[in-house]
Order: C-alpha cells, then structure tokens, then sequence
C-alpha cells in the first residue's frame, strides 16, 4: 500500500474537506518514518504545532474507524481497513471501493447521547425558515465551531436554538443543551459536560481551568458534539462595553478562544443578547465563527401569534410593526387586548400605553445593562424621535464626549440590538422610543420633585430646532405629562412655581449655568402659561442672569419684548432675540 493510497483511503472515509493540508503533510511524511521534529524543521513550523497536528489527526481516524489509531501503527490500520474493504466487495461481486463514510453528511457511529437540560417545548414553532436553512448550514456543511444567535429580549432566540438543534441532532454523537440563566461557573458548567461527554468515566478533573478545558477539547475531536448554551448574557458585565465578563466569569473567554481556534469536530451554539468580545474578533463570513442577528417576525408569521392568543381583527399590521415582529411582546399585548379591549387592536393602539408588565420588565432588563454612555445615547435617540446623525449626537450629549468614544457606545448598543443604523443615521424601534420616553418622564419629574438636577440639566424637555411635527411631538409626549405629574404632586400650579423658582436661586443652581437646567425651566414656565394671557410677563419676572440657556422653545407670538439678561448657546433656543 503506497501513501497515495492511504490517503485516497482517508479522504474517502473523512468528510469533504476534513483534511487539511498540514494534516496531510504529517500524514505524509509520517508515512514515510520522519520524526516530528524533522517534519517541523523542514516546513519551517513549530514543533508543538506538528504535534498537535498529528494528534488531531490521529484521534480523528480513531473516531472515523471506531478503533484506536497512533502514528505508529496508522500504516497497518489502514492496510487493515482496505483488506477489509475489499473483501466486502467480493462477497458482493462488486469491483470498486465503497467508502465507509458519505462526504455529504457525518453519520454518527455511535448511538447518540442527548441531554437537553431546560430546553423548552417548541412543538409550536413560528416560521423562521429562513434563519434554520442558514444556521444549518454552517453547522452541517460549513462545519462551524463556534455559533453565535443574537438578538432582543424576547425575539425566539432559545426557541430557534432547540428547534435547530432537533434539525441537526442525527448529525452528532452528543448533544448537551444548557442554559447560562443562573450564571454557574465555568468550572461547574466543564464538570457536567465532562461528566457527559465521558459517559460518567472522567470523575477527577484536573485542578487548573485551562487543563480542564483541554480535556473538553479532547472530547470534542474524539467525538461529534453539539453544545448549546443558552442565555450567554447572564455571564456578562452590565454598563460596561458589550461582550465583557462579570467578576468572576472571565475564564468563559477561554473556552469559547479554545473552541473557536482549535481543530475538532465539534459545534458550539450561544445564544444571547450581547455578542461576547471573542466571538466579534473571529468571527466571518468565510471562517468557523459566525453569528446571525435575529430580528422581528415578519407580518404573516406575526399574523399567526395573533391568531394563537384568539386575535383575528384584520388590523393587526399596526400592531406587529409597533412591537417590530417580537413575538414575546406580541403575545403579551394579545393577552391584554383579548381580555381588557375585547379583541380589538386599534382600541388598543389608541389608548397610547403599549409598554406595559412583562414588556417593560423585558426592556428594564436591557436598559439597566448599559454604561452611562450608552444610556445617554438611548435617551437622546428618543427626545430626539426620528433618525439622528453622528455629529446631532455629538452636539446634544453633555458633557462632550470623543467620537471614538461615542462611536464605541453606538457600536456597543447595536450589537446589543437596542439600535437600528442605516445610511442616514441612528434609530430605536417603536416599543423602544415609548419604554425610553416614560424614563424620561419618570426621571424630569423625580430631579424636579426631589432637587436633584443631574438628570434635568442632562436632557433636553424639547429640542428648539426639531422639526415642528417633532418639536410637536416632544411637548406632547415629554413637557406636557412632566408638568401633569408635576402640577399633581405639588396640588396647584402656584406651589409648583415657588419650588421652580427656588430652584432656579438656589445656591447650587451651578448645575443650572452649562447643559439644558435652564432651557428646561423656562419651557416648564412657559408650559404652565401657554393657555394664560400673563405668559410674558410671568417669563420677565424670572432672573436667568448668568445662565446659559440651551433647546428653549418659546413661540415669537407670544414674546415682543427681550427677557432679562442672560447668557445663550449659539442657535439652541428659537422664539426670541437673542441677549447676552
């Protein structure tokens, strides 16, 4: 038997594209009696590389041939394996080589060991034909190592996961589906799969991280294996950078490097909100580690959720682009809509309250992950209500931030799914901007309430020169329900006042002289005046000497004469002669 031979043999029981041309390089000139060493020296590689090579290979047609194979005896395995092969096809009158393995897909040769932890029921699955066939086909014909399914709270991403893995799982030896929700350690999480992987054999795990991750590693060559892990946001750091580890969780980056750069034979599928820093590193469309952003559902399949949870009002259109196809939120709003609106969406829709329970619980969960920056960015984005550039950005954060910072942050938010950017700039879904608006009510009315202005001189109440229907809609949805709140707990709009301008002289009204402070109290001044003949007048009996005024919308109608000195931000209010 010539080595050409032995490998027409290995590559016909290996496959399509299982062997590498390192591995038939030591494959080779193993063949042939040179060492590794000799073998490193004359292809310039690292001896430590060859030897990982040649184990991997080793251990592959172990696996393949359902027997032990080592470079000392692979030539008299392989002899073997074609005796056999002919002899097989004689008793069968056949003339030519059958292989032992079909290129086109792995047949598992072991009985297959399946553990699917809390994977949930998906025998009521919505259509995500599209995003299955892709997945699929990274894991059985791309043979990727590391997969990543990423999206909102609430988008299918654990429910696509156990369906994809019921599609592929006659493709694999093991398949160990697990959930991350509790956060357990790295160390508990390799135990159980060891424990699995093993058949309950490997009991004593050595001490360090790093060598028990090896013998995982092990397990994945020796073996076909589909590793889920669901949840993977559960183990990382909130309001910092996405894709960073909790305190105590950092070893985790060296399972999914060792997975991702090491040869085996094996998957593993995450799921998560945020796309850890390893997997943005290496992944590609060409390379083992890919990942697909899961977005909404499209309106048929929306249709359907509806149609579940006994809704059949023909205007449902609506309601699935307000929610953007998620179909967490649209079953959660379907339960209200059936029981507290009889059925029908567009009563539903008119009432204005869409951010409810669950779905607010849902969004509070992402929001609090965020840094400051990113929450910052958030807020804007919803004052602001329609699509925002870099530079609108730049200008409306307080305290100027670096575009490589901000940058970062809107980076950072879309690979936690919470923006949406496209060529004319940056964008929140629909369910989003409310849930971010009643924050920011919520938040105006508490610093004003309680005297804490780090929030009120951070965010604008209107932005002076938005567009009219935009500005319109700011006063409505922003100004107006803070001064309700506001007129509500303090009784009467006199009290109300006495505390605005108390604010207004209080020694620490510092926090008043840069940002939006004072923008803000002369728009509550003249909210609570609009509909009274003593606007102006009650504007010039207030003192905003010193400070800087920023996004104040004033209507010129209403105002003919300058207000009391003040000092100004080049083109941040509108309604008024400018006067410093």
């Amino acid at each position: 038997m010539t080595v050409e031979k032995g490998l027409e043999l290995i590559e016909q029981v290996l496959p399509k594209g299982q062997l590498s041309k390192v591995q038939e390089v030591v494959f080779r000139h193993s063949w042939e009696g040179q060492s590794y060493k000799e073998i490193a020296e004359q292809f310039d590689y690292s001896l430590g590389y060859i030897k990982d090579t040649g184990s991997d290979l080793w251990k592959l047609l172990s696996d393949i041939l359902g027997e032990k194979v080592t470079r000392r005896d692979f030539q008299v395995v392989l002899k073997r394996v074609m005796r056999q092969q002919r002899s097989n096809n004689e008793e069968v009158g056949g003339n030519t080589y059958t292989p032992m393995h079909n290129n086109a897909t792995y047949t598992p040769h072991l009985t297959s060991h399946q553990d699917w932890g809390e994977a949930i029921d998906v025998s009521i699955f919505y259509d995500r034909t599209h995003e299955l066939a892709q997945l699929t086909q990274w894991i059985q014909h791309d043979r990727c190592r590391l997969v990543t399914i990423l999206g909102m709270g609430g988008m299918g991403k654990t429910s696509l996961s156990v369906k994809l893995a019921e599609q592929v799982q006659n493709e694999f030896d093991y398949l160990i589906w697990r959930s991350l929700r509790h956060a357990p350690s790295l160390q508990e999480l390799l135990a159980d799969l060891i424990s699995l992987l093993s058949n309950q054999q490997e009991v004593k795990l050595p001490e360090s991280v790093d060598s028990q991750i090896s013998c995982l590693m092990n397990y994945l060559r020796q073996h076909r294996c589909l590793l889920v892990l669901d949840n993977v946001e559960s183990i990382l750091q909130s309001g910092e950078r996405t894709g960073r580890y909790r305190q105590g969780y950092e070893s985790y980056s060296q399972l999914l490097e060792r997975v991702s750069d090491g040869r085996h034979q094996s998957c593993l599928v995450l799921t998560s909100r945020e796309k850890p820093a390893e997997v943005s590193i290496r992944e590609g469309h060409t390379l083992p580690v890919r990942s697909l952003q899961l977005t909404g559902l499209p309106l048929l399949e929306g249709q359907k959720i509806l149609n579940e949870k006994g809704l059949f009002d023909a205007n449902c259109q609506p309601l699935i682009e307000h929610y953007s196809g998620n179909p967490l939120a649209l079953k959660i709003a379907a339960t209200t809509i059936r029981s507290l609106f009889d059925g029908n969406i567009e009563a539903f829709l008119t009432q204005g309250t869409v951010v409810f329970g669950n779905i607010s619980e849902l969004l509070d969960q992402q929001f609090n992950r965020l840094s400051d920056l990113e929450q910052q960015v958030m807020y804007w984005l919803a004052i602001s209500r329609e699509q925002v550039t870099l530079e609108e950005l730049r200008d409306d954060i307080v305290p100027k931030v670096s575009q490589r910072k901000l940058l970062e942050a809107l980076s950072s938010l879309q690979a936690r799914s919470l923006i949406e950017i496209n060529a004319v700039g940056f964008s929140q879904q629909p369910v989003v901007m409310e849930y971010l608006t009643e924050q920011l009510v919520r938040q105006f009315y508490y610093d004003i309430s309680a005297h804490k202005l780090t929030f009120f001189n951070r965010y604008a109440l209107v932005k002076a020169q938005a567009k009219d229907y935009i500005r319109e809609a700011q006063i409505r949805l922003i100004l107006q329900p803070v001064k309700d709140k506001l007129l509500s707990a303090f009784e009467n709009q006199q009290n109300l006042e006495n505390h605005l301008n108390r604010l207004l002289v209080a020694p620490h009204n510092e926090l008043l002289e840069s940002g939006y402070g004072a923008g803000n109290l002369l728009n509550l001044f003249w909210q609570l005046h609009s509909d009274l003949s003593d606007a102006e007048s009650t504007l010039h009996d207030r003192d905003f000497s010193n400070l800087t005024i920023r996004q104040t919308y004033l209507p010129e109608r209403r105002v003919r004469e300058p207000l009391k000195p003040l000092a100004s931000d080049m083109g941040m209010y509108k309604g008024f002669p400018r006067r410093c």
